[in-house]
């Protein structure tokens, strides 16, 4: 009996260190995407799910800025950015809406020229022209003031998964298949079709950069909750217009 307490003993002691390591070994919980990794983007964690600390050495900060103006009111820079994010995910929010039209475009053409129609009410808009860089570095500030930029993984998810997967919500106007400078988005906003190789995947990444800079899509819209699962992007307030038909530089 004495030697099967030791056991018992050893047995308990085991179980309690094993728990205490494990206990050690998971990082703590807090609310918010940063906490919930446990600090600072630089960590291997954010890397996974679409966050990479930004260094001079990175290729994507040589591919032209995010914004930059030629004309207009300019006012697409945070334009979002200080509105209910939630309430726009449930389309409870019905404007401001922004058309973007690309005046100078092409496939291996790295920035764009836009001009933003900006609707603040069904009446009233106004026009701003800008040029977005379609890789240009997407930026974000953690709980430590460090800048980061998120990695390659996050920006395909941002124009294939998001985008093209993003329609108009049953009974909201709509203009269909026909794109428009507004007031109303097309059922599908930033999935355009095009018969120049290229030309869609690149429009959709001036359209992120674009999305970006105004606020519209952020960091949280691109990785899952607390259940793993990514919430659905349901925000139809930014779309593509069209493309001018002179400013193809791919001829």
């Amino acid at each position: 009996m004495k030697h099967a307490g030791h056991g018992a003993l050893a047995l308990l002691t085991l179980a309690l260190t094993s728990f205490s390591t494990l206990a050690q070994d998971q990082p703590e919980q807090k609310p918010g995407f940063f906490r919930q990794l446990g600090g600072s983007l630089k960590d291997a964690g954010q890397r996974m799910i679409g966050a990479k600390p930004r260094s001079s050495t990175s290729t994507s900060t040589q591919a032209g800025p995010l914004y930059t103006p030629i004309s207009g009111a300019g006012k697409i820079v945070g334009l979002f950015k200080n509105e209910d994010h939630q309430q726009a995910q449930m389309g409870r929010l019905d404007w401001p809406r922004v058309a973007l039209s690309f005046k100078e475009w092409g496939a291996s053409l790295p920035c764009w020229t836009v001009e933003a129609r900006i609707w603040t009410s069904a009446t009233a808009s106004t026009t701003e022209t800008f040029q977005a860089c379609a890789d240009a570095p997407l930026t974000i500030r953690d709980d430590l003031g460090e800048e980061a930029e998120l990695n390659d993984n996050a920006r395909a998810k941002a124009t294939t998964d998001l985008m093209v997967g993003l329609r108009v919500r049953p009974g909201k106007p709509n203009t269909g298949d026909q794109r428009t400078t507004g007031p109303n988005p097309p059922r599908e906003p930033f999935n355009v079709t095009t018969s120049r190789d290229g030309v869609a995947e690149q429009a959709r990444k001036v359209a992120l950069s674009a999305a970006w800079a105004s606020g519209y899509l952020r960091a949280e819209d691109l990785y899952p909750g607390p259940s793993g699962i990514l919430t659905p992007f349901r925000d139809t307030r930014m779309w593509i217009a069209g493309f001018d038909s002179a400013g193809n530089r791919d001829k």
